[in-house]
């Protein structure tokens, strides 16, 4: 029955890997993507400096340079990092639950609700830092409880490997640590009580306490650079202030990997919270392992810091609960495991499985991907109608990088600046040379310029001098609305 269950997950992770590496350059690379693709282009000590430019931690990168050296940097190779660790993601998601509750149906159900699950694909697919951060988190948290059971100083070690790791690849991940620390307390507790020469005797206590001394020592080299990329969030950020629908559109997002207009379907929102905390409520109750709270703290911890810290700035984003989404899943799992009713049981396991296996197909057919092309299409046109000695001229920093990636045509482009970028438009990777401030400054009459421009990041459209003749527009539309459509426009100055 065991060696089934291993041969079934297996099973699994094949058929969805599949169906990710089919689909895995069908959308166009955006503006965040292009980020991590052209960092690794520098050298090492220029990519750690336009790093601390930014607003992340370095490990991503640096791990995604090694992986591009070997196998080249594509699209589909910066795509494919990702899915590597979604699916070792959902691999220790299933060792970690055997060894937390002895449960091989639960480490098998809440696997296969991750490897499915729309939200989790999502970004299992995208070029960027999140199927890493989330393995680092389930991996820590597995270290974490082989320590606290058998009290060796390798498991500790290991731990404490794993959270520096996690914190030098998504700043989110402190409250996921913040969480482990907190049940690290309570299991103490549960040792040595309230007696402080027993928590000074107990052995989690020493090895744990050293564990984070170590993770503290680890962090000091990035720790100017923190303070500096945090005052820069502080200074001014995009993200949207917090309101009442935040969390309840979060675990829609969650659940379903789709957005929801929360004044128009509140009802939704409000019912879907209900049977979420009702859920949470009944697995607490039911599950008698005290890991249950881990796994608990783990995915409420999050959520009320990021509240917390966005009362100042507001740091709340759906896509940032990646790292929550294991632990909302393990939560809704457990408690459809301990329905006493076999045939409830049964049909909810059934329900959820098959509602987590459609949803993202059906959300990847509504986004009508193949007529919607991007910038991937965009570049093409541009590759084949621009000649040497044309002008190409780029009006918004979300597209230039986007670009710059895709750009074949030997000419080299300018981004339209007249005006100081926000950190946030991804500035760390521009140079001086990479600005144009006036239109006007480097034309000369009977020349072409090619102008590239979005609908999409709230962008306005820059006018162009009086004396450029429009001869072509041609529009080519993003997949997703906030991206907009890239518009690309030849002109010739008179």
């Amino acid at each position: 029955m065991k060696n089934k269950k291993i041969i079934f997950l297996f099973l699994i992770l094949l058929v969805i890997t599949a169906y990710e590496i089919s689909i895995l350059t069908d959308i166009s690379l955006w503006h965040d993507e292009a980020f991590s693709g052209l960092l690794p282009q520098y050298n090492l000590k220029e990519m750690l400096y336009r790093i601390g430019l930014d607003v992340h931690p370095p490990l991503y990168y640096l791990l995604l340079k090694g992986w591009v050296m070997i196998l080249g940097n594509t699209l589909f190779t910066l795509r494919l990092f990702s899915v590597f660790f979604g699916i070792l993601t959902v691999i220790v998601i299933y060792l970690f639950l055997k060894e937390a509750f002895k449960n091989q149906k639960l480490a098998l159900f809440s696997s296969i609700l991750l490897a499915f699950n729309s939200f989790f694909i999502q970004f299992a697919i995208e070029s960027r830092m999140f199927t890493l951060g989330i393995f680092l988190v389930v991996l820590s948290i597995f270290f974490l409880l082989k320590a606290l059971k058998n009290k060796k100083w390798s498991w500790w070690l290991l731990y404490a490997l794993s959270v520096s790791a996690g914190l030098y690849t998504h700043y989110y991940i402190f409250f996921s640590i913040l969480a482990q620390g907190l049940f690290l307390v309570f299991w103490l507790f549960k040792e040595a009580k309230f007696n402080l020469a027993n928590w000074l005797k107990n052995r989690n206590f020493q090895l744990g306490l050293t564990s984070y001394i170590l993770v503290v020592i680890s962090y000091l080299p990035w720790l100017k650079i923190f303070l500096s990329q945090m005052r820069q969030v502080q200074e001014g950020y995009w993200i949207s202030p917090i309101n009442l629908w935040s969390i309840p559109a979060t675990f829609f997002k969650m659940t379903t990997g789709g957005d929801i207009g929360a004044l128009r379907f509140w009802y939704v929102l409000i019912a879907l919270m209900a049977v979420v905390i009702a859920a949470i409520i009944y697995a607490l109750k039911k599950i008698k392992t005290p890991t249950k709270w881990l796994i608990f703290l783990m995915l409420i911890i999050p959520f009320l810091g990021a509240v917390a810290f966005s009362f100042k700035t507001s740091i709340y984003l759906d896509r940032y609960f990646i790292f929550a989404l294991p632990f909302y899943l393990i939560l809704m799992g457990g408690a459809i495991l301990v329905i006493k009713n076999k045939w409830i049981r049964n049909a909810l396991i059934v329900v959820t499985i098959l509602g987590s296996l459609i949803a993202f197909p059906i959300r990847w057919l509504n986004l009508n991907v193949e007529k919607k092309p991007g910038m991937a299409e965009a570049a093409a046109y541009l590759n084949q109608q621009v000649k040497p000695g044309n002008k190409i001229y780029v009006g918004s920093s979300f597209i230039y990088f986007t670009f710059k990636y895709y750009n074949k045509t030997g000419v080299y482009p300018l981004l339209y600046a007249p005006g100081t970028l926000s950190h946030f438009s991804g500035t760390a990777l521009l140079s001086p040379e990479d600005l144009i401030k006036d239109f006007n400054q480097e034309v000369k009459r009977g020349e072409i310029v090619w102008l590239i421009n979005t609908t999409g990041f709230g962008n306005y459209q820059p006018a162009v001098p009086g004396n450029w003749l429009k001869l072509t527009e041609k529009g080519f539309q993003d997949v997703y609305d906030y991206r907009g459509w890239i518009i690309v426009t030849t002109y010739q100055v008179q």
